[in-house]
């Protein structure tokens, strides 16, 4: 698993992944863990009114555009921003 960090663009309305110093694609449906205190929880990217996240597939929780979460994925599920295809 690699670390990284959610980070909502405005510009695009959508979030992207950030793992070091590249972009990904995330989008609805997608799965990864989100760091909350010091531990992390598996959680599914989801879309109503306001992007929200579920937590082991029980808790739900808004995701605030001006927040920045810790998260970890398997970064071979990820495709980068400014790939090629």
């Amino acid at each position: 698993m690699k670390r990284g960090i959610l980070v909502y663009d405005h510009s695009i309305e959508e979030w992207r992944l950030w793992i070091g110093h590249t972009r990904y694609w995330i989008q609805q449906g997608y799965s990864f863990e989100v760091k909350i205190d010091q531990y992390y929880f598996t959680a599914f990217l989801e879309k109503d009114n306001d992007w929200l996240v579920t937590l082991n597939g029980d808790v739900v929780f808004t995701l605030h555009e001006h927040e920045i979460y810790k998260v970890r994925v398997q970064k071979e599920d990820y495709i980068p921003v400014d790939a090629p295809f």
